[in-house]
Parts: C-alpha cells; sequence; structure tokens
C-alpha cells in the first residue's frame, strides 16, 4: 500500500471516531508500524509493507478504543528523553515539565540530593539526572512494576538514578535538599468526569482523597524529617489546588512560597524552602 493511502486511511478513521488531533496521531500510528519517521515518509515515498499496513491497522483499533497512543508505541517523550511506558504507570503529562522546569530554574546548580516522590515511569528523576549530572538522584514509588520500568528507562538512557520501593519518603535516605513531587493529585468524585484514556491509566497514579490533596499533604507533613535547613519542596496540583497547597506549606513552616504557571498560564506547580 502506498503510504500516502495509508496515510489517508488512519486520519479519516480517526477523524470519525473523534479523536483529537487525527492528522497528528495518524503520524505516530505511522511512524510506529513503519519504524520510519514521517518526514522520511514525506522525503522519499514509497510502499508499506503487509506487516507495517497489519500493525498500523491494529494499533487504529486500539486507539479507536480510547487507549492512549503512549500505551500503544510503548514510549513517550518528556523533556527531550525517550521513555518506555505501559499500563504500570502514569504516562507523562507535558505540563509535568514545567515542575522540572522550576526545579531546575529556582535552585541553584550546585550539588544537590533530590528525590523524585512517585517516580513512575522515572520521567521527572531522569530529566533531572540529564540535566544536572552532578546531583545525587533517587526516585521512589510504592509500586515495584513502576520502579522496573523507570530502571529500565535510565539504564537505556545511561543515566545514573538510584530506585526505591517506598511509601512516600519512609525509605528514603535523608538527609536531602530538594523533594519534587506529581503525586496523584485528581478528586475521587471526578473520576466520571475524565477523558477516556484515563481508564487505561492505573488509578492508584491518578486519584486522591480528600479532594486530591492526602497525599500531597502527608507529604508536605512529612519533609521536615528529610529535608536539610533551606532544602526545597516542588509539588504539582491542579490550578484548583494551588491555593491550598501553598498554604499548607505556610502553615508547616515553609518560607519563600510561591506559585509557578504552566505552558497554558494555569497555576500548576507550588513550592517552598524549609525555615
Amino acid at each position: 500500500m502506498q503510504w500516502r493511502q495509508l496515510m489517508q486511511r488512519l486520519v479519516e478513521a480517526l477523524r470519525r471516531g473523534q479523536i483529537p488531533e487525527p492528522e497528528r496521531e495518524a503520524q505516530y500510528l505511522l511512524q510506529w508500524a513503519t519504524g520510519r519517521t514521517y518526514a522520511d515518509w514525506i522525503a522519499w515515498g514509497g510502499i508499506v509493507d503487509d506487516g507495517a499496513v497489519h500493525r498500523a491497522n491494529v494499533a487504529l483499533g486500539r486507539r479507536l478504543a480510547r487507549e492512549p497512543l503512549a500505551y500503544i508505541t510503548g514510549q513517550r517523550e518528556f523533556y527531550g528523553l525517550n521513555l518506555a511506558v505501559s499500563p504500570a504507570v502514569l504516562i507523562p503529562r507535558p505540563e509535568t515539565e514545567n515542575l522540572v522546569q522550576t526545579v531546575l530554574s529556582v535552585v541553584r546548580p550546585s550539588p544537590m540530593r533530590v528525590v523524585d516522590v512517585g517516580c513512575g515511569c522515572g520521567a521527572i528523576a531522569l530529566a533531572v539526572k540529564a540535566t544536572r549530572p552532578a546531583w545525587m538522584v533517587y526516585g521512589a514509588d510504592v509500586s515495584a512494576s513502576a520502579l522496573a520500568l523507570a530502571d529500565q528507562n535510565g539504564r537505556r538512557l545511561g543515566l545514573s538514578v538510584r530506585w526505591i520501593q517506598s511509601d512516600l519518603l519512609v525509605n528514603v535516605p535523608s538527609p536531602l535538599d530538594i523533594i519534587v513531587a506529581n503525586l496523584p493529585y485528581v478528586d475521587l468524585a471526578e473520576q466520571s468526569h475524565m477523558s477516556p484514556e484515563t481508564r487505561y491509566e492505573p488509578p492508584l497514579a491518578l486519584f486522591a482523597e480528600d479532594g486530591g490533596l492526602a497525599l500531597i499533604r502527608r507529604l508536605i507533613e512529612m519533609s521536615a524529617g528529610w529535608l536539610r535547613a533551606s532544602g526545597w519542596i516542588f509539588l504539582e496540583c491542579s490550578p484548583a489546588q494551588a491555593h491550598s497547597v501553598s498554604q499548607t506549606l505556610k502553615s508547616f513552616g515553609f518560607g519563600q512560597v510561591s506559585i509557578a504557571q504552566d505552558y497554558a498560564g494555569l497555576d500548576r506547580v507550588v513550592f517552598g524552602r524549609r525555615t
């Protein structure tokens, strides 16, 4: 089959299935099924072999069932890193890149000890390590499956991060200079309003009690026992939660409490310094 014919078929099917950005998604499916970049197909053209056509059609069926593209292809780009993902972990979101960028812009580049709490596939920990190779970076998660995937990503990328199975900070060595976390923060009451794709993601990585703030508040409460004096904590949350999270930080004695916005200009990262 001519590649443009396959591309057109994918776009039309995705559009009929009301998949957002059908052209973009069709490009990813074509690239994944054929092992060639979309730019390569445009430049050189060619015929798509029967095996690749079959892979594309199977992937299309899964996407029309609203399985996330990242789970179909088994990969997701985050902060310039190509990461393996699976249904064992939350798919890294673009807004979480703002969490990484906030840490790197606020904290001086001298050597630090930092932990990514609830690390999942290792996205935040690996992005920090790639940008600050002199830092000692830990990744902590309660899920052994998530940690196995994070370790796989770290080894493939040649980035040395120590992965620790832990309920929040319980098994993490102290003292620390930086705690960074994208913990579950979606209110349990919001489950019925989420996009169909989130049905495929692990609920424990998405939802939390107490209006979505239970784990964030618990981490803030624990953090004083792990952070050095003048150590930092950086937390991702929803825009509606940012004020509450900042007030919680202040109530536990954190100073220099600030809120950073994501790419859409929405409050997304709350951070403060232990005083």
